[in-house]
């Protein structure tokens, strides 16, 4: 899946991520996840984990809401890790 797939939005503004999340497939949140930089200036990473809707709502919100806690707990820990590292 390239970086631009993986940006690309419905027409409610959700990604790929969403989805993957909605299904509780944590194999696909992951490929979709660890295939963008993790670092940088510009991370691509927490952009995509940071993006929401036209909600408002993000995929770790969704995640939330599905009571998919794995999913939750994994997007939520990048999240954080790379707010506090970079």
């Amino acid at each position: 899946m390239s970086t631009i797939n993986q940006f690309k939005e419905d027409d409610i503004g959700r990604t790929p991520l969403f989805y993957a999340v909605a299904r509780n497939d944590i194999k696909e949140v992951e490929t979709i996840i660890f295939s963008l930089s993790g670092t940088g200036l510009s991370c691509q990473r927490l952009a995509l984990l940071n993006h929401k809707d036209h909600s408002g709502v993000t995929a770790v919100d969704v995640a939330r809401k599905l009571g998919h806690e794995e999913i939750r707990a994994l997007l939520s820990s990048e999240q954080g890790r790379m707010e506090f590292y970079e």
